[in-house]
């Protein structure tokens, strides 16, 4: 068992040193029909020459790619910080208009009430009444326009800074 691991790696490395000298030398033969390159002599006037490789890596130059990873991270962080704070922006605008349009319609219904055909003295009363609902909701209205107003001038501001 041992002879033959021994006679494979002997094997084994004759194929390799035979390779790599054919890979490293050809030959040139002159004949009638021209001339050939071979990897093998042709007659006994071949020429043998001999390649010389240099193992030369090329390497290129070394470069600290941290800065830019760091600034496209940063920007993409403010990119979604952005974005999620235009969303905000939209949400509340959004508010704002749900607020426009209950407002405008509790007045509807406080006008709705006085329209109906009552006696004179019930007019009176009622619209006593929807005066000081109207104060109600126009003091509820001013301070959720106000509160939402000021978180659109926040965010406005927010998004102006960062970009």
């Amino acid at each position: 068992m041992i002879k033959l691991y021994c006679i494979f790696i002997f094997l084994l490395l004759t194929t390799l040193s035979f390779n790599s000298f054919s890979a490293t030398s050809y030959y040139k033969c002159v004949t009638q029909e021209g001339t050939t390159f071979s990897q093998f002599p042709c007659d006994n006037n071949a020429t043998v020459y001999k390649v010389n490789t240099i193992i030369n890596q090329q390497v290129g130059p070394k470069v600290d790619y941290t800065k830019q990873l760091n600034e496209l991270e940063r920007e993409s962080l403010l990119a979604g910080l952005l974005a999620g704070l235009q969303a905000e922006l939209r949400s509340n605008q959004h508010k704002l208009a749900i607020l426009d349009r209950k407002k405008d319609q509790a007045d509807y219904k406080q006008q709705q009430r006085l329209n109906h055909i009552l006696a004179k003295e019930d007019k009176k009363r009622i619209a006593a009444d929807i005066a000081k609902k109207q104060k109600v909701i126009n003091k509820n209205y001013k301070a959720q326009i106000n509160m939402v107003k000021k978180r659109i001038n926040k965010l406005q501001k927010k998004i102006d800074n960062y970009q």
